[in-house]
């Protein structure tokens, strides 16, 4: 019997301990390449931090960290995603009336292109298999690092990053001019502006309406 509750004991243990280890891309060196305003490139491995709009990057055997107001764009390959990932510092009016270079991330590019800050918030939950008799909890809850998208659009004729705040209305007004084509293409392919990959499909058909370079 002591044998079982310390086996269980164990389980749950180690059920806890995985919920806190997510892992974050922002916390992994990744390969990549760095542009900086002045024209040097740097490759090497790269962290970045997107809170703060900084990246540090090690290379010919030093660390260095660049601000946004250094770096015109860095791409590396997500070692945690699998995937390419490429990062640009654009004019942005956080607070005040004035912009400064902040850091986007380019999900595509046209007319109207998607861009995104990726922001942590913190999902509380227990952890599986720590539910009593009567469902009640056999430890505290933990709060896990949950990774969500905070979408931006640059528009071409203006110029201009612009949060977006209701994605629906935003991209009625945006895409006014492609009403029913568009309207078609997220009935007929059962588009979900709340997902990623189909929000992507939705700007690559919208820009593929409009003219190159109009």
């Amino acid at each position: 019997m002591k044998k079982t509750i310390s086996i269980s004991f164990i389980l749950l243990i180690l059920a806890f301990s995985g919920l806190d280890a997510q892992q974050l891309s922002r916390d992994f060196w990744h390969d990549g390449e760095v542009n900086l305003f002045s024209g040097e490139t740097l490759k090497g491995k790269m962290r970045y931090d997107l809170d703060n709009d900084n990246i540090q990057v090690q290379y010919g055997g030093t660390l260095k960290s660049f601000s946004a107001f250094q770096v015109e764009s860095f791409q590396f390959f997500d070692e945690i995603m699998k995937m390419p990932r490429s990062f640009y510092a654009l004019p942005y009016t956080k607070a005040g009336d004035y912009e400064t270079p902040t850091f986007f991330e380019l999900f595509t590019e046209g007319y109207l292109t998607l861009l995104n800050r990726e922001i942590i918030t913190y999902r509380t939950t227990y952890p599986a298999g720590m539910w009593g008799w009567g469902y009640r909890p056999m430890m505290s809850a933990v709060s896990i690092p949950v990774l969500e998208d905070a979408y931006y659009i640059l528009e071409m004729k203006d110029e201009k990053v612009i949060k977006v705040t209701d994605i629906k209305k935003q991209l009625n007004e945006l895409m006014a001019d492609k009403t029913q084509e568009v309207e078609s293409f997220v009935n007929a392919n059962r588009i979900r502006v709340d997902r990623r990959g189909d929000l992507i499909r939705l700007f690559d058909f919208y820009n593929s309406l409009k003219p190159k370079g109009n």
